[in-house]
C-alpha cells in the first residue's frame, strides 16, 4: 500500500466497515460516513466561511483601491496587502476547505471500489482474492479490474446462510479467509449500490447521478445566495459546470459514491445556513473595530458638531 492508501483509504475502509456493522445497511453507512466527514471538516469550513464574510465586506474598499490605483498595479497590490493585514483577512484561507473534500471523496471511492482490500483487509496482491473469485465462480481475467472486488463481494452474499454463517465451500478455503470475510448487502431501497449507472442502459440507478447534479446545483446556488454574492461571470459558469460534472461522475463511478455526493451536497446547504447564522450572531456581539481612517473621520465630525 502507498501512503495515500495507508493514511486515508484504509482508515476510511475500516470506518465504513465499522459503521456498516453498526447499522447493517450499506447506503445508511455511507450517509453516516458523509456526516462524520462533514463534522471533521467543520472547523476548516467555519474558518473559510468567516474569511469569505470578511472578504465580502471589504469588496467596496477593494473597488475604491482598484479605481484609485488603476494605472499602478504594483501600488495597487501593496495597498490591497495592507488592507488585508489591517482587517486580518487571508484571501487564501477560504481555498483549503474547498479542496479537503477531494481526498475524502477519492478515499471513499477506493474503499467502495475495493471492499475486499480496504474494508475486509485482504492484500490486493495476495492469493486470497483469487481463491475467493474461483470459489464463487468469477473469472478474474474476464472481469473489469476496477470493479472486480465489488463483483466478488456482491456474489459472496449468495454463500452466507440465513444465520449469517459462511457455507463450507468458502469457509473451508482457509481460516484466514473465513475470519475476515463479511457479508455486505449492497441493496438500498431496491437499488444495487455496487453497480454503476450507465448512459446506454436506462435504469432506476439513473436517479442517483440526476439527484447528484440537482443537489450540487442547489448547494452552489443557495450557498452563493446566503453569502450575498452576486452570481455573474465565471461564478455563473461554475454554477452550471459543477452540477454537470456531478452527473457525469455519477455515471462513471459506483452508485454508492453518488450516494455520498448527494449527502454531502445536502449537508453543505445545512452547514452554510447554520454557519451564516453563527457568524452573524458573533459579529453582532463583537462588532469589527473601525479602521484608523474611519476613527479620524468620526473624531473630526464630533469636533465640528
Amino acid at each position: 500500500m502507498g501512503i495515500f492508501d495507508t493514511l486515508i483509504v484504509r482508515p476510511f475502509g475500516l470506518l465504513l466497515m465499522w459503521i456498516y456493522n453498526m447499522v447493517d445497511n450499506y447506503g445508511v453507512a455511507i450517509i453516516i460516513f458523509a456526516a462524520i466527514a462533514k463534522l471533521l471538516l467543520l472547523p476548516f469550513s467555519y474558518k473559510s466561511k468567516k474569511s469569505m464574510a470578511k472578504m465580502s465586506k471589504l469588496q467596496e474598499k477593494l473597488n475604491k483601491l482598484q479605481k484609485q490605483y488603476a494605472n499602478n498595479r504594483v501600488k495597487l497590490n501593496e495597498e490591497i496587502t495592507k488592507l488585508y493585514e489591517r482587517e486580518g483577512v487571508s484571501p487564501m484561507s477560504g481555498c483549503l476547505p474547498s479542496f479537503l473534500p477531494l481526498p475524502i471523496m477519492f478515499g471513499l471511492y477506493y474503499a467502495v471500489q475495493k471492499p475486499l482490500t480496504y474494508m475486509m483487509g485482504f492484500l490486493e496482491s495476495g492469493p486470497d482474492i483469487g481463491l475467493l473469485a474461483n470459489a464463487v465462480g468469477i473469472d478474474l481475467a474476464a472481469e473489469n479490474a476496477y470493479t472486480v472486488q465489488i463483483v466478488i463481494a456482491e456474489r459472496l452474499g449468495e454463500f452466507f446462510d440465513a444465520a449469517g454463517n459462511l457455507m463450507p465451500q468458502i469457509a473451508n478455503l482457509s481460516s484466514n479467509i473465513a475470519n475476515y470475510l463479511v457479508y455486505i448487502d449492497f441493496n438500498f431501497f431496491g437499488l444495487n449500490l455496487a453497480e454503476q449507472p450507465t448512459f446506454s442502459q436506462p435504469s432506476a440507478l439513473w436517479i442517483i447521478p440526476i439527484l447528484s447534479g440537482l443537489t450540487a446545483f442547489l448547494s452552489s446556488f443557495l450557498t452563493q445566495k446566503m453569502q450575498g454574492t452576486q452570481i455573474q461571470g465565471s461564478m455563473k459558469t461554475m454554477l452550471y459546470v459543477m452540477p454537470l460534472m456531478s452527473v457525469y461522475f455519477g455515471f462513471i463511478l459506483p452508485a454508492s459514491v453518488g450516494i455520498y455526493w448527494i449527502t454531502n451536497n445536502v449537508l453543505m446547504v445545512v452547514q452554510e445556513f447554520l454557519l451564516s447564522k453563527l457568524i452573524a450572531y458573533r459579529e453582532g456581539k463583537n462588532p469589527a473595530p473601525s479602521l484608523p481612517e474611519e476613527d479620524k473621520k468620526k473624531k473630526k465630525k464630533n469636533k465640528e458638531a
